[in-house]
Parts: C-alpha cells; sequence; structure tokens
C-alpha cells in the first residue's frame, strides 16, 4: 500500500498530465523493441515539429483505408521487417500431398 502523501502525488501528476492532453499507454512488446517504443513515445511527446513527420509517416504505412484484402497488405510497399514472425509458427498437420 502507498501512503496517503504517495497517494496524492500520484494524483496530482495524473492530473496535470491530463490537463496537458495526454493519456497513459501500457504496451506489451519485444524486449528488443522496447528502446524504440520508448524513443517513438517521446518523440510523439515532447518534439512537435518531428512528431507530425513520424505521424504521418506511421499513418500511411500503418493505417491504410484502402486496404482491404490480406493481397493488398502483403503488395503493400511496407519492408519485409514488417512482417517478421507472421508466419513462424509451424504448421498443426502435415502437408497435404497435391497433384498438379
Amino acid at each position: 500500500m502507498s501512503t496517503k502523501s504517495q497517494r496524492k502525488a500520484t494524483r496530482t501528476h495524473r492530473r496535470r498530465a491530463a490537463a496537458r492532453g495526454l493519456v497513459r499507454v501500457e504496451v506489451q512488446a519485444a524486449k528488443k523493441d522496447a528502446s524504440l517504443i520508448r524513443a517513438l513515445a517521446e518523440t510523439l511527446r515532447d518534439k512537435p515539429e518531428r512528431a507530425a513527420a513520424l505521424r504521418s509517416t506511421l499513418a500511411s504505412a500503418l493505417l491504410n483505408p484502402e486496404v482491404r484484402t490480406a493481397f493488398d497488405v502483403f503488395g503493400s510497399e511496407l519492408p519485409d521487417d514488417a512482417f517478421e514472425g507472421v508466419f513462424d509458427q509451424p504448421r498443426r498437420d502435415g502437408w497435404r500431398e497435391v497433384d498438379l
């Protein structure tokens, strides 16, 4: 349990952050991506001139409303790294024989 003064300090801190338009976001990510996510959050929070460019780049790469099918995603201009780890799961059953 935290003390009354700790609770008050936390409440004050959160109130000030909310007044600045900030919200708390918790993310679970791979350990190797933690520093990248922290740098991304810092840029979006504290560097408005760089944040605008970063937002537009991320939005165009991740929030493309024209993408409708898997073919659109895999045929997109996203780098191959964006799909890393997606297909690493082994097949549950054996491969079936196909006669072409």
